[in-house]
Formats: C-alpha cells, sequence, structure tokens
C-alpha cells in the first residue's frame, strides 16, 4: 500500500517549493520540468518509497535544468538526497547525447539502488511522451536508451515496484515502434 507522505510532508513541500522557484529563476528550459518532476516524485511516493526518494525525484532534473547547484541542494535538503540528485543528473559538457546517458546511467549505478528506483521512475514518466518524438529515429532511440538502463539495472532492480513498471512500458512501446 503507498504511503502517501507528500500531503503532510513539510519537507516534501520544502521540495517542490524549492524546485518551482528554481526553474521560474532559470528561465530557459524547454520541456515542462516542474510538472514532470512532480509527477517523478508523486509516483515514488504512490509506489511507498521512502521520503528521501521522494524528495530527490523531485528535484532530479534540477542540476541539469536550472542554474541550481549542488551545494544548494545539499545545504537544503542534506548530503543523502544531493548526492542522489547528482546521480541522475546528466553533465552539460558532455554534448554527445549517447555518452551523455551512458556517463549518468553508470552514476546511477555506481550510487546504487536508490538512485536506480529514481532514474527508473523519471524514465518511465517520459515514457508516456515518446510518441511526441519527432521522427521516427529519435523515437527508436529513447526506446533503447529504456531497454540499455533495463538491461542494465535488472540486477538491482528486479523486485522493485517501479521497474517492473518500467518493464511493462518498454514492453508496450517497443511494439509501437
Amino acid at each position: 500500500m503507498a504511503k502517501k507522505i507528500l500531503q503532510n510532508d513539510k519537507k516534501i513541500k520544502e521540495a517542490i517549493k524549492f524546485l518551482v522557484l528554481a526553474i521560474e529563476k532559470s528561465g530557459h528550459n524547454s520541456k515542462p520540468v516542474i510538472i514532470h518532476s512532480i509527477r517523478v516524485g508523486l509516483h515514488l511516493d504512490e509506489l511507498g518509497y521512502n521520503q528521501k526518494i521522494v524528495i530527490a525525484g523531485i528535484l532530479h532534473d534540477l542540476l541539469e535544468d536550472s542554474e541550481t547547484t549542488f551545494e544548494e541542494i545539499k545545504q537544503n535538503f542534506g548530503p543523502q538526497i544531493a548526492n542522489l540528485v547528482q546521480a541522475n543528473s546528466f553533465d552539460k559538457n558532455i554534448k554527445d547525447k549517447k555518452k551523455r546517458y551512458q556517463q549518468t546511467l553508470t552514476r546511477c549505478l555506481k550510487a546504487g539502488k536508490e538512485a536506480l528506483i529514481i532514474k527508473a521512475a523519471d524514465i518511465l514518466d517520459n515514457s508516456h511522451y515518446y510518441h511526441l518524438a519527432n521522427g521516427k529515429k529519435l523515437r527508436q532511440w529513447l526506446v533503447e536508451k529504456m531497454k540499455h538502463f533495463i538491461d542494465h539495472s535488472e540486477k538491482i532492480l528486479k523486485n522493485e515496484a517501479v521497474f517492473k513498471k518500467l518493464q511493462k512500458q518498454y514492453q508496450k512501446i517497443s511494439k509501437e515502434i
């Protein structure tokens, strides 16, 4: 049964406020980062994950989509959450999207199960919009990226609810492409 801690949790409300202010301040986002990030946190909450994972899920895109720093996240939410967010953030200096994705996945694998749970929720939420990708080649790349994550994280996440949902979504999407 889901914990549903979002409604009454002060720290989670602080994370949502922090997210919204950081994204508004940056003013250069092409995707609906706020909505996506909150959906990731909500989904993790609904699946019964702990406060730390839910908060890191809410904040997971801040380092790549705003001017927020690791130190700011660490100062406001502690080192564990900051490390989970950092593990899930791509390096803006890597221009090749495949290399950038691989480096992020490698960081999540090194960071451990909690980082992979957040990445699975992130990919799962994004997967609901793959059909909006421009062109078949991009859609195929997005599905390959999903498969790559599943293959590399299955050993660690095979019993996790979010991973099982991701696998089902992959099976559905891969048939459509």
